[in-house]
């Protein structure tokens, strides 16, 4: 059994609070959320993850500090974007790229495709908005709307506008995040000929789904394959495990106690599609890593029981967040594959 060293424990992956570095300050994470505790030039977490105060001499040394080390504490942890994606909405390929991520889903019922992006500033020949738009889905002719948004205090633009893909004209939903080191896209694509209000609505509702969110690596559950980015609240109701299986697989499971409630599995595939367990496991695409190894990817859901506790139906609830949450590792790549 295995998990992440700090935040979930080593020994059976239970969350626990825990002290970070965030926009020069200390903060405490714990079942009620986040709670500012100061500046950092007053205080600091030492090797055991202690909260600490500077003496006021260690205090007055301490705003000396080095930029390189202090830049280096704060990135301890990155920001991601989570898509509400449905059960329906196939993978089509996942990834990681450009120091950031990819991933390419097909939604509204095999009509539009979406593409949901993270990349590094550093890695975009032009930073600006509008560059990052021509590197992606360029804009053809003039964009249509343009609305500046918040999420979560983080600031974004909704566009929509025209772009042609292989000389095919399509409408493009979009909304575009931009932070100091990262550029976040949500791109739904929609061949111009079959876009129409329900098409429009079902963007629209794909882009209110979005959640940003600030992860350390306690935060994520990971096996050599993938990781997943526990929603805040599976954080204090759960813990998980991680199993290894014939020929490098992998199962990571998660429980409400001592009760399963969802189980992520990358089982080896030998050349020859495999059927399904069960009605109750879905089959989510094929890894495969840099040397050639590839593994299905399942997610199996528990049955549904009403004699549960409430906190395993609130998981139960909630399982596509998790499901929404896997990122590949760096060497391996999701594509759609196929089952029985």
């Amino acid at each position: 059994m295995e998990s992440n060293d700090a935040g979930w424990t080593e020994q059976d992956g239970y969350f626990e609070p825990h002290y970070y570095y965030e926009d020069g300050s200390v903060w405490l994470e714990d079942a009620t959320g986040t709670t500012y505790i100061g500046s950092r030039d007053t205080y600091y977490i030492d090797d055991y993850g202690n909260l600490q105060e500077y003496s006021e001499s260690e205090a007055a040394s301490s705003s000396g500090d080095s930029s390189e080390e202090y830049s280096k504490s704060e990135k301890r942890g990155e920001l991601h974007m989570r898509v509400g994606f449905t059960a329906d909405d196939t993978i089509r390929e996942s990834m990681p790229e450009k120091e950031g991520y990819f991933e390419q889903r097909s939604v509204n019922e095999g009509k539009s495709t979406a593409f949901a992006l993270k990349v590094a500033n550093s890695s975009l020949e032009d930073s600006s908005l509008k560059g990052f738009l021509a590197e992606y889905y360029p804009v053809k002719g003039e964009i249509i709307t343009q609305k500046d948004l918040t999420f979560e205090s983080y600031p974004a633009t909704k566009y929509q506008y025209l772009t042609a893909v292989n000389e095919e004209e399509k409408n493009v939903d979009a909304l575009v995040c931009q932070t100091d080191d990262y550029t976040f896209g949500l791109f739904i694509l929609t061949p111009s000929d079959a876009y129409d209000k329900v098409a429009e609505k079902k963007a629209t509702e794909l882009i209110k789904s979005i959640d940003f969110i600030y992860a350390e690596s306690v935060d994520m559950a990971m096996t050599d394959y993938f990781q997943v980015l526990t929603p805040e609240r599976w954080k204090y109701l759960c813990h998980y495990e991680t199993t290894k299986t014939e020929n490098g697989g992998y199962k990571l499971t998660y429980y409400n106690e001592d009760v399963p409630v969802l189980t992520l599995e990358a089982r080896y595939y030998d050349g020859e599609d495999q059927p399904l367990d069960s009605v109750w496991q879905g089959y989510l695409g094929r890894i495969e890593t840099v040397d050639g190894k590839k593994y299905d990817l399942l997610s199996t859901i528990s049955q549904y029981s009403e004699d549960a506790s409430d906190e395993w139906k609130e998981m139960y609830d909630t399982y596509l967040d998790t499901i929404n949450g896997i990122r590949m590792m760096d060497g391996c790549s999701l594509t759609e594959g196929s089952h029985t």
